[in-house]
């Protein structure tokens, strides 16, 4: 099963699009305490809907919050990211992937040998292990389409198919 470490945008846009339970139930899904309160709590002072959302899979026990003592002391990015990616960053372990849209992150990371993955190809991957339809994927990711790049789109609906 993959872990699955998020950064605040992806878990917000995988709320957004109606498919976090799809990667809730299937997947061992993280994130940081940074994370947590940059999309639940400043989530909640805004009313945002994803925000309890990702809040009852939290109390649920479906998505884990790595408490900051576990990495605190870990090495920082050598460039300057939001305080979720920073904490994503620390909070990595060998075996897991990142789950980030944000470009300028991935690509950092990527030249740190980090693995990661983008929100709309985890739809890709719920549909190629069947646990999605592709009707379901095409919905979620058309709710997704606003907010990720048209190359991404391109891709995921062409993998996804008819």
């Amino acid at each position: 099963m993959y872990k699955l470490l998020f950064d605040s945008d992806a878990l917000i846009k995988a709320s957004k699009a109606e498919f976090l339970g799809k990667i809730a139930e299937n997947f061992n899904v993280s994130i940081t305490e940074e994370v947590y309160n940059e999309a639940v709590e400043e989530g909640k002072k805004r009313f945002y809907l994803d925000a309890e959302k990702i809040e009852n899979f939290v109390n649920a026990g479906r998505i884990k919050v790595i408490n900051k003592r576990d990495y605190k002391e870990k090495k920082l990015p050598e460039k300057n990211f939001g305080e979720g990616e920073k904490s994503t960053f620390q909070a990595h372990k060998k075996g897991s992937l990142i789950v980030s849209d944000d470009l300028s992150f991935t690509s950092y990371i990527k030249k740190e040998d980090i693995k990661s993955l983008s929100s709309a190809h985890l739809i890709y991957v719920l549909v190629k292990r069947k646990k999605l339809s592709k009707d379901d994927a095409h919905y979620c990711l058309e709710k997704l389409r606003p907010y990720i790049r048209k190359g991404v789109y391109k891709s995921v609906k062409t993998g996804i198919g008819e």
